[in-house]
């Protein structure tokens, strides 16, 4: 390497460390924390509890406390896709993601066994949700001796709110197993650990005892709530936590074998939040009898019988806490927190520090909110969002999967198609519309973000006008781009999305990541695995059009400027591109994305060295990555420097380095990456993206040709322009490759940036052929010679259009 391109590349490396040093920001000052003291915690936890129930007829205990208090969306999720009973409060107080022993489904419904009736015949045995024999009169008992009925309290979150009725008698030993789970285990977490910091616990419920059950720790115990408010205030004195199960939500339905909304039925549901809005008023009236101050936080910890995931209640109301929206470094975003949030909230107010192992952050308070009503209705609509979102993404990436497939193939059959397609071939209409299709497909992945900007979860077909939306955004990022006074040139179309793509992504995430969150290729509050910044998937999409971009903006750039000097130009629009990209990605404050930095750093620098003929060495390509990891070092480092419950992921996993916690971390995101393989439909995008390489890149293939520089490159390109993008796809290669293995995302990052670039290729490929309109022009518009003026040579006569970089 030269010693200006050295030079070069160390002041990049130290700017970029200087940004991201910027954007972190100063570490705050030690009492921040002061001004949440309390002298006691209540905790009441309410199983399948959402914001659709909280109404100020109905529920007016519930509606009064959240009137006065910091209200928020909380995300139950556990260390399974759905969160139950048992898993609840172990999460809570473990303040990481565990789970109780057991299958995500529960176990199958099997036959209830019969009673054999006097006179020799059966009837069907009882109703396990409540207790209640079934009518075997007029031959019933007959049918049902010859098929008994099946017994569904086995399955979903069923066998779990069975335990907790039946079987937890010996809530150390729960606790134990729970620990021993490989998915608690997998997260790194300690059931209990809530308990063995505080040291004393009461406990309203058997389920309860999960978050604080640990050896030496002082349980008070109660079946149910106190009704004499004597009793009650010696509960909640007894100890500086009490904790409160109110399971009333999980008798209002019996769980079955195809899951449901909300796990219960409309009658029963409005009872039962009946009673627990009565339990809520005792409480609330003891608690402001006692003296000093108390923090009270009420959680809707799971979902009940065979309810789908979905966000649940969370209110908090005490000293340090306003009336506003509930947040936490956690997650970055009001109105979000998550269920491990909640034990190092208690902790803080306690003065308690909290243990390594626990994830969650402390929550807090916004200044300000919207008047009740319109608040609880907002928390409605960014619950349908979310649970939207999750239950439909598996249709979207299938949906990328068959329209790659598509693109693909119609692409070989119009392209390469044999003598019985020849006809195919020949239709005049046939390469424009082909090309017009893989523009549509390349647009698809950024019209998810674009269709966000409708609010689409506020009308009454989400779903449907998420699907429109969607379609509506594709056709108008396909008429900008092939409609645009970029059509002319040669490559104008596809950059014209990759600017789109990359322009949105940037844009959405410093004014907020709102079209990120809830975005078919985007994330949820409901699986809980980022709330802001860049996703996995998007991160894909940055990468690949950050990169082309760029290479396209650099050339640009050089040819303007005289030859001695290209080479200067080149380098300093990529390294300044890069600069920018890889800080808004990985500052705390904006893209929060670990893998990110990682893999977006050594990408434009391997592009600067590729297109200013800098010679690719190991050695080098290994200082290259050398340079990503010192660069996301530091900014993990001062990170960490901050308080803890301000710190992002980034400073969280400098925690667990010197906590011995990391390998845990990076076994987890391992593991992911396996199941993702397995698992994921989009990691059937790859097979496509396999395809479509070996059909453009085998010997002699659409985009092979014009190896050397007498010919014409694919789609008519100039050999410096195919130098160009062949640089352009090795550092977007680079870069993807190391997103996959660094994000848990695995796979997927790639298979989600094949959905943009494979059409592109595609598109590119189908060039019209010589003779036909666009045939005549080079990569910037400019005209050229045809083969038959130069005997199969190219007479470039665009300017910069030379092989200095080719």
């Amino acid at each position: 390497m030269t010693g200006p391109a050295v030079r070069a590349l160390h002041r990049a490396v130290a700017l970029l460390l200087l940004a991201l040093t910027a954007l972190v920001g100063l570490p705050a000052t030690a009492g921040a924390d002061e001004p949440f003291a309390a002298d006691r915690v209540v905790v009441v936890g309410v199983p399948g509890l959402t914001w659709a129930d909280v109404d100020p007829q109905a529920t007016p205990q519930l509606w009064a406390l959240a009137e006065e208090a910091a209200i928020g969306a909380m995300s139950v999720r556990a260390a399974r896709s759905t969160s139950c009973l048992l898993d609840g409060w172990a999460t809570l107080g473990a303040g990481n993601r565990a789970r109780f022993p057991g299958t995500d489904e529960g176990l199958p419904p099997v036959p209830l066994p019969t009673v054999p009736l006097p006179d020799g015949g059966a009837a069907p045995g009882g109703d396990p949700a409540t207790g209640q024999e079934e009518d075997g009169g007029d031959g019933a008992g007959e049918a049902a001796a010859e098929e008994p009925r099946l017994d569904t309290s086995l399955t979903r979150c069923g066998l779990q709110e069975r335990v907790a009725g039946v079987a937890l008698g010996e809530p150390l030993a729960t606790v134990a197993r729970i620990a021993e789970d490989p998915g608690t285990v997998r997260f790194g977490a300690e059931p209990g650990a809530l308990g063995a910091a505080v040291g004393c616990a009461g406990v309203v419920g058997r389920a309860a005892a999960l978050a604080v059950a640990a050896p030496g720790v002082r349980l008070t115990t109660e079946r149910t709530l106190p009704t004499d408010g004597a009793e009650l205030a010696d509960l909640l004195t007894g100890c500086p936590l009490t904790l409160v199960s109110l399971d009333q939500l999980t008798d209002a339905g019996v769980p079955g074998p195809v899951p449901t909304d909300d796990g219960t039925r409309p009658e029963p549901r409005a009872a039962a939040l009946t009673r627990i809005d009565e339990s809520l008023g005792r409480l609330r009236a003891a608690v402001e009898g006692l003296p000093g101050e108390t923090l009270f936080v009420l959680a809707g910890i799971s979902e009940v019988n065979d309810g789908r995931p979905q966000l649940h209640v969370g209110i908090a109301q005490g000293p340090g806490l306003s009336d506003g929206w509930l947040t936490s470094a956690s997650t970055g975003r009001a109105p979000f927190v998550q269920l491990i949030d909640v034990a190092p909230t208690v902790l803080r107010a306690l003065g308690i520090d909290p243990p390594a192992s626990m994830n969650g952050q402390p929550m807090r308070s916004t200044d300000e909110r919207p008047q009740l009503a319109r608040a609880v209705a907002e928390l409605e609509r960014v619950n349908v969002a979310a649970y939207t979102h999750y239950r439909n993404t598996g249709g979207f990436f299938w949906t990328f999967v068959a329209v790659g497939a598509v693109v693909v193939l119609l692409g070989a059959m119009v392209v390469s198609g044999g003598r019985r397609l020849h006809r195919l071939r020949s239709w005049p209409w046939a390469r424009p519309a082909l090309r017009l299709l893989c523009l549509a497909a390349a647009a698809l992945p950024v019209a998810t973000y674009l269709a966000g900007i409708v609010p689409w979860e506020r009308t009454g077909a989400p779903l449907g006008t998420l699907i429109a939306s969607v379609v509506v955004a594709d056709v108008l990022v396909t008429v900008v781009a092939a409609g645009g006074p970029w059509r002319r040139r040669r490559l104008g179309p596809p950059l014209a999305v990759l600017t789109v793509t990359l322009v949105t992504l940037l844009a959405d995430v410093l004014s907020g990541s709102r079209l990120e969150l809830n975005a078919p290729l985007g994330y949820d509050a409901i699986v809980a695995g980022r709330f802001t910044g860049y996703g996995n998937l998007s991160f894909g999409l940055l990468s690949v059009s950050a990169l082309t971009v760029t290479a396209a903006l650099a050339t640009a750039a050089g040819r303007r400027v005289a030859p001695e000097r290209r080479r200067g130009r080149v380098a300093a629009v990529v390294l300044g591109a890069g600069l920018l990209t890889v800080a808004v990605v990985g500052a705390p404050t904006l893209g929060r994305d670990f893998g990110g930095v990682l893999a977006a750093l050594p990408g434009f620098l391997l592009l600067a060295m590729l297109l200013t003929q800098v010679r690719v060495t190991v050695v080098r390509l290994a200082g290259i990555l050398a340079a990503a990891v010192v660069a996301v070092g530091t900014v993990a480092v001062l990170d960490w420097l901050r308080p803890a419950g301000e710190r992002t992921h980034l400073g969280r996993f400098v925690e667990q380095l010197l906590s011995g916690e990391a390998l845990t971390v990076i076994s987890r995101k391992a593991q992911a990456n396996v199941g993702i393989l397995l698992g994921s439909p989009l990691a059937w995008m790859l097979p496509v993206a396999l395809v479509a390489a070996v059909w453009l890149l085998r010997p002699g293939g659409p985009l092979r040709s014009g190896a050397d520089d007498t010919l014409r490159g694919p789609g008519g390109l100039s050999p410096a322009d195919t130098a160009v993008l062949r640089a352009a796809l090795l550092a977007s290669a680079l870069s993807l490759a190391i997103g996959a293995a660094v994000n848990d995302s695995g796979v997927a990052l790639p298979a989600t940036a094949a959905a943009l670039l494979v059409p592109l290729l595609v598109w590119l490929v189908a060039a019209p052929g010589e003779g036909t309109p666009g045939g005549g022009e080079s990569a910037d518009g400019a005209a050229h010679s045809d083969p038959a003026d130069g005997a199969g040579r190219v007479t470039v006569v665009s300017r910069g259009s030379t092989v200095w970089n080719a």
